[in-house]
């Protein structure tokens, strides 16, 4: 067998081509393992705010169900905008925790295409992080005389963005 050259660098080379692609996987893992921590926080803050914003559609639905009939029709009669922010629920914290944990706004609106019906949206943020979730409540009147007739409050509809 004759031999085309010498081939006694040969193994130099080798040597630096697997050093180099072992090298640039040591960088991708430790690129990727430095995302994760990032990932990791904002899924918790995305977390935390979607349950700040369904703690405001309960409040806010636990207030709608608790009023007297006329008490929201009225709120809603003197708004200036389509969305009126409930004063009691307007950047509040949920009670036993302060504002640094995170706070929500819950807002009304009448709902034009139903009778007796609104849409009720929150808005739950946490550090940077914002969740909002719209329902569309009604309200369903059971019984037929006025001393048996139950009003109650249900939610037919369920939107998040």
């Amino acid at each position: 067998m004759q031999r085309l050259g010498d081939e006694r660098g040969i193994a130099l080379i080798l040597a630096l081509m697997v050093l180099l692609t072992l090298s640039a996987l040591a960088l991708a893992l430790l690129a990727s393992s430095a995302l994760e921590p990032r990932i990791s926080r904002n899924l918790h803050d995305a977390s935390r705010a979607r349950w700040l914003t369904e703690a405001g559609i309960e409040l806010g639905y636990g207030l709608l169900a608790a009023a007297g009939d006329g008490a929201w029709n009225a709120l809603l009669a003197t708004a200036d905008a389509s969305w009126v922010v409930l004063p009691s629920l307007d950047g509040a914290a949920l009670p036993g925790l302060t504002p640094a944990e995170g706070t929500y706004v819950v807002s009304i609106r009448n709902d034009r295409q139903a009778a007796d019906g609104m849409t009720v949206r929150s808005a739950g943020t946490f550090n940077t992080t914002t969740r909002t979730i719209e329902v569309v409540v009604r309200r369903v009147a059971e019984g037929s005389s006025e001393p048996t007739r139950r009003v109650f409050y249900t939610i037919s509809g369920w939107r998040e963005f």
